[in-house]
């Protein structure tokens, strides 16, 4: 896991994300993780920026440890991970639900794109 990987300050930072949109629905968690994601590494370099944003996303999502992917913001974050479990799951939903295809591709080529 990547969370494990972590210096214990990102850990409480991942740690204090994960609790606070948690409880919220997947379409909060989605938005709100987004923009938390975007300025998380601001200084470093277009590549390296998008590598540290979905890196957080990766390590909120295993926090979440949620066992299968249920909505189709859900699948846009999965998506973003960094961790093929990750990304299996949410092309597994997108097989089973094909109409939401379409609301996941619009996200991704949204806000959420500056992360991919």
């Amino acid at each position: 896991m990547l969370y494990d990987k972590l210096n214990f300050e990102m850990r409480k930072t991942v740690d204090a994300y994960a609790a606070r949109l948690g409880p919220l629905a997947w379409n909060r968690r989605s938005a709100l993780l987004a923009g938390a994601a975007l300025p998380f590494a601001e200084e470093l370099e277009p590549e390296l920026a998008r590598l540290a944003a979905k890196g957080f996303v990766t390590a909120v999502l295993e926090r979440w440890d949620d066992p299968l992917v249920v909505d189709p913001r859900q699948a846009c974050l999965y998506l973003l991970s960094l961790n093929p479990t990750h990304r299996a799951m949410a092309a597994e939903y997108l097989h089973a639900h094909p109409h939401a295809r379409e609301l996941v591709e619009g996200e991704l080529g949204g806000e959420s794109a500056a992360i991919c």
